[in-house]
């Protein structure tokens, strides 16, 4: 089987089992409807068939590592997942918790290790990643005003409160967003990033002058391109490294990135990773003034602001999927 094709598939079952349990039919199914956009039938031929039998050993080889369990014909996500994927709804998670009433760090922290299984595992490198994701949450929740602490526990802001239904559905296609790109693979990833940072950089009053992929095993640590100018004539050339990864991108990562934009002569440097930067990589990068990081949320924001990935139907924000 190709490796991007089973990267899309085994990404696909991991998303529909996160969802909601499953039987093995609705499973193949689900998996189908969103990698292929229709419902592979038992009695169908031909292609579907095919897929049906590529779907079909993504699930038994998930099933094999511990990646999904099967319980009387039902199929639940396994203590093996990888946690990074689990954690994109880790805001809307804590959501559901505060809901019910404030809760401390501790049990908060305590709530997601169940819930995320971290505390099956014999090592502590998921305990720690949960932590510190954990952290970040909810240091971006207060500064959003979701939530506020309150004689040493976190609880639902009222206006958050009130408008709980609208920020779920946010996190929630923020989640199917990052989701769908993780799907896809790395290239794709390198061609949409630039079209969407072109689109950005046109919103904020920019020529764009050339944007382009550079791409191969020669690049650097360059995937791509992109020269502006500004209303007064100055021209800047960005490069930018797109990581279209599950796991945290690494501060060594980060300063390999530096130091090509450096030795190419770049302007600036955007780094744009679909899951997040280690916390010392974004110490890193606060310490120098011509690289940013982009990670998902921040991918998410900018695709809702240039509407790219992302339409507008019925006064609501959707996926566009003949973007994505």
């Amino acid at each position: 089987m190709n490796n991007s094709v089973h990267k899309k598939i085994y990404k696909a079952v991991l998303d529909a089992v996160s969802r909601s349990p499953m039987t093995h039919k609705a499973l193949i199914e689900q998996t189908a409807i969103e990698l292929y956009g229709g419902i592979v039938n038992d009695g169908q031929i031909g292609e579907f068939t095919e897929v049906r039998g590529l779907i079909g050993a993504v699930i038994s080889e998930m099933k094999n590592d511990g990646v999904i369990l099967l319980d009387n014909d039902t199929y639940s996500v396994g203590i093996r997942s990888p946690l990074s994927l689990r954690m994109e709804n880790c805001e809307k998670d804590i959501l559901e918790l505060l809901k019910k009433e404030p809760q401390a760090k501790p049990q908060i922290r305590s709530y997601l290790q169940n819930l995320y299984k971290t505390t099956a595992t014999p090592s502590t490198v998921d305990d720690n990643l949960l932590f510190n994701h954990l952290g970040q949450v909810l240091r971006r929740m207060l500064a959003e005003h979701k939530i506020e602490i309150f004689d040493g526990k976190y609880r639902l802001r009222e206006e958050a409160r009130a408008n709980i239904q609208d920020i779920s559905s946010m996190i929630e296609l923020r989640a199917a967003f990052l989701s769908r790109i993780h799907s896809k693979g790395g290239e794709f990833f390198e061609h949409y990033i630039m079209m969407l940072l072109k689109k950005h950089q046109e919103k904020c009053g920019k020529k764009v002058i050339e944007c382009k992929t550079t791409g191969g095993a020669s690049d650097g640590g360059i995937d791509g391109i992109m020269i502006t100018v500004d209303s007064l004539g100055f021209k800047e050339t960005t490069m930018i490294q797109a990581k279209n990864r599950t796991d945290l991108t690494v501060e060594t990562t980060v300063r390999s990135f530096y130091g090509a934009v450096c030795a190419l002569g770049g302007s600036r440097g955007i780094l744009a990773t679909t899951s997040d930067l280690h916390p010392s990589a974004k110490i890193f990068l606060s310490r120098i003034d011509n690289c940013v990081g982009l990670v998902g949320e921040d991918i998410f924001r900018i695709a809702c602001e240039c509407l790219y990935g992302i339409r507008k139907k019925n006064g609501k924000l959707i996926i566009d999927k003949k973007i994505l």
